[in-house]
Order: structure tokens, then C-alpha cells, then sequence
């Protein structure tokens, strides 16, 4: 190695050992020498112009070190606090889904599924029994009774609550895409296509709802069969089986027997899935639960609309009472959310209802013909009586003392006439 003089001809050799030392600590994050080797980058010192050129260059690499370790000291500083909201936001988070379950369990819980009803006693006390049980559940009943509802009840009551509840409408997803959705798709199945999850792994540790169930292809229903009984599920182009844990609820508005002997539906997949039964009643079948649900769906919808609270005329209500509800549960809801919008007071009127409503409401009909003059009374003895009764227990607000009273029976014989029409 060539040797390094000083500026009067001695040897540098000294000088360099000392640079190379400061170096070496420098280097090592050691910046206690970082001045001297400045000094040595100085014109006032006589030394070799080598030397000086050599120490300035190290002067600058200190320079750009130094700027870079502040430049990733305050990386760190951001990420620090970055880190520090993060954990904020997290403790937040956690703190509003722990309140947001606890208010989604209260909303699906099984005393929020209204109706005093026997029929529907009878299903709230099997949606108590059922929703913590590790079973498949088939909800059947009419459009309109409430299905989905149930089902949530069922997820949210059971000990499958934290986890996630999947819903799949087996008619709005087209034949061609429908397992692709279900069972998920792997990458380079076809060009541009990515990998996708299917809604059965989304559904793991937790909840599958199959709503219209009696509407899934064919060929779906073999594949989510195999699914059911080997609690795994293999993507479109996949070759690896993924586990499952899940556990499926299902419902329809169809007769499955019916489809089974039609061939439209494959008798196993009916087993495996009807475990357990709900069957949901329509309510022309608990018309005592009208009054109920109609009161407490016209609170909820002034208190969503901001309107001041309303309420239903006793004729208003007869009316709704007789009606026969071919939408159900959802066909009430939207009767009353249309009241509540166009009534002009603080009592919803017979003529705030709509002209399917009024028209077909026995109770609603005029008493006299006014072009013949004539009393007008429905045809079947029958339907006299059930409008007699509705009418009697809407003036007594649902007391069934004073409507005996009033009618000159005994409360046990207006029980069994209210029975007899599935009044109660």
C-alpha cells in the first residue's frame, strides 16, 4: 500500500490510522470523532492534499449518514404514532362490534319475534329451542312470513353469533355463476379470471342461509350435498379439499315434497337438510297478531321517518285485521309504511288504506247497499261471525273479558270461537 504523506513530506501514516479509525467507529453508530475528522478536512491544517480530500470525502459519506438516520428516525417517530392510532382505532373498533353485536342479538332475538298467537308461540318456543343446537334447519312457509328473520334469530341466538351469517338467494344468482359464487373459483381457471372465495368459506365457523332453497340448480344441489356430508368444499378448477365448519340453514316458500316427486329436487339433499322443521304460518292464520305487528311497525317506521307517533283508527284496524294478506308479513309492512306516509293526522283512517285493503275487507264493507237500499252481509255465516269478532275485540282493545261481555258469552266460549277461526 502506497503510503500517505503529510503536506511537509513526513509520513501520513499516523493521520490515516486516525481517520480510519473515526471511520470504523462512525460506522458503527459511534459519532463522538465525527468533529475531528472535520478538522482534518480543514485548509488551516498543513496537511497532504490527499489526506484532506480523503477525510472530506468521509466528512460528506457523515453527512448523508447522519441525514439519512434523521430522515429514519422520524420514519419511526410516524410510525410509532401511526401504530399508537392504529391501536386506538382497534380498541375502538372492538368496543363498537362488541356493541353492535350485542344490538344485532337484541334486534334478532327470538322476543323479537312478535305474534301471541298459539301458532306462533309455538314457533317462537322451537326457534328458543333450536338456535343454540348444532343442527341444519329448513324454514318453510309463504312469502312474506318472515324466513330470513327466523334465520337470523337462529345465527344470533346460538353460539355461532361472533362469527359470520351468509345469506345466498338461490334465485337471484343466474344457473351459470352459481357455483362459482357457492363453492369459489381458483386462478387461471380461464384468462383474466382471479382467485375468488365462494360464500360456503365465507361462511366457516359460522352461519349458511340458503333462502329459496327449492330453487338451486340440479347440479348444484348434488355438489352442495357432497358439502354437507364431507364438511368441505373444493373451488371451480381446484383440486384441494378446504375444510368447513359451518352450520346451514335453508328455507323456502315451496312444497319440497311436491318438487321431490316432480324430480326438481333431490329427496337426500331434503333429509340432510330438514333436520329440524320451522314451519312459518301465513297471517291470514294468526289475524290476533295483526294488531300487534301493525303497531309496533308503525312506531318503528314514524320513528325511522321522524314523524310525530300515529296511531290506527279501531276501523283501521278491523280492516287490516280481516284482510287476508296474500304478501304476508312483508305486504303488512309496506300497507303501513304507506299509511304513515300519507295520513294526514295523528290517526290512520280507514281511507288512508290502501283500495286492496279496503275493498276486500269484509269488516270495511258498507252495511247498507246504497242503490238497493239493502243491508249487505257477506255470504258465509262464517265470515259474518270471524268480521263480528274482529270488530268487537278491536273496540275492546284486545280484552277478551270485555268482548265476552259485550258479545253475552263466556270467555272460554269466546276462546274457542277465536280458536276455531285461528283467531285465538
Amino acid at each position: 500500500m502506497n503510503k500517505i504523506r503529510g503536506h511537509n513530506g513526513g509520513s501520513g501514516e499516523a493521520l490515516y490510522r486516525e481517520l480510519t479509525k473515526i471511520c470504523v467507529k462512525i460506522a458503527s453508530g459511534d459519532y463522538q470523532g465525527a468533529n475531528r475528522l472535520f478538522e482534518l478536512t480543514s485548509r488551516s491544517q498543513k496537511l497532504n492534499e490527499e489526506i484532506r480530500a480523503l477525510a472530506e470525502a468521509f466528512g460528506l459519506m457523515l453527512v448523508k449518514v447522519e441525514a439519512r438516520e434523521f430522515h429514519l428516525r422520524q420514519l419511526v417517530d410516524q410510525l410509532k404514532e401511526a401504530k399508537e392510532a392504529l391501536e386506538a382505532a382497534k380498541e375502538r373498533l372492538a368496543r363498537d362490534n362488541v356493541g353492535l353485536r350485542q344490538s344485532v342479538k337484541g334486534r334478532f332475538s327470538p322476543k323479537e319475534v312478535i305474534g301471541n298467537s298459539r301458532v306462533m308461540e309455538s314457533v317462537i318456543d322451537q326457534i328458543r329451542r333450536v338456535a343454540d343446537l348444532p343442527v341444519n334447519v329448513l324454514i318453510t312457509g309463504e312469502t312474506g312470513t318472515g324466513k330470513e328473520l327466523v334465520a337470523k334469530t337462529l345465527h344470533y341466538n346460538s353460539a355461532r353469533c361472533h362469527e359470520p351469517f351468509i345469506a345466498i338467494n338461490c334465485t337471484s344468482i343466474p344457473e351459470n355463476l352459481f357455483e362459482s359464487e357457492l363453492f369459489g373459483i381458483e386462478k387461471g381457471v380461464a384468462t383474466g379470471v382471479g382467485k375468488r372465495i365462494g360464500r360456503i368459506e365465507q361462511a366457516d365457523k359460522g352461519t349458511l342461509f340458503l333462502d329459496e332453497i327449492g330453487d338451486m340448480p340440479q347440479a348444484s344441489q348434488a355438489k352442495i350435498l357432497r358439502v354437507l356430508e364431507e364438511r368441505s368444499v373444493c373451488r371451480v378448477g381446484g383440486r384441494r379439499e378446504i375444510p368447513v365448519d359451518m352450520r346451514v340453514l335453508a328455507a323456502t316458500n315451496k312444497d319440497l315434497k311436491e318438487e321431490i316427486r316432480a324430480k326438481r329436487f333431490r329427496e337426500d339433499l331434503y333429509f340432510r337438510l330438514k333436520v329440524v322443521e320451522i314451519k312459518l304460518p301465513p297471517l291470514r292464520q294468526r289475524r290476533s297478531d295483526i294488531p300487534l305487528l301493525a303497531e309496533k311497525m308503525l312506531q318503528d317506521t314514524c320513528r325511522r321517518f321522524g314523524r310525530d307517533p300515529l296511531r290506527f283508527s279501531p276501523q283501521a284496524l278491523e280492516s287490516l285485521v280481516a284482510y287476508n294478506w296474500p304478501g304476508n308479513v312483508r305486504e303488512l309492512q309496506n300497507e303501513v309504511e304507506r299509511a304513515a306516509v300519507l295520513s294526514p293526522g295523528d290517526e290512520i283512517r280507514v281511507e288512508d288504506l290502501s283500495e286492496e285493503i279496503t275493498a276486500q275487507s269484509p269488516v270495511s264493507m258498507p252495511i247498507t247497499d246504497p242503490e238497493a237500499g239493502e243491508i249487505a252481509l257477506p255470504d258465509s255465516l262464517e265470515e259474518l261471525e270471524r268480521g263480528h269478532l274482529v270488530r268487537i275485540l278491536a273496540k275492546c282493545n284486545g280484552n277478551k273479558s270485555e268482548a265476552a261481555r259485550r258479545l253475552g258469552i263466556s270467555r272460554e266460549g269466546l276462546r274457542k270461537k277465536l280458536a276455531r277461526y285461528g283467531m285465538r
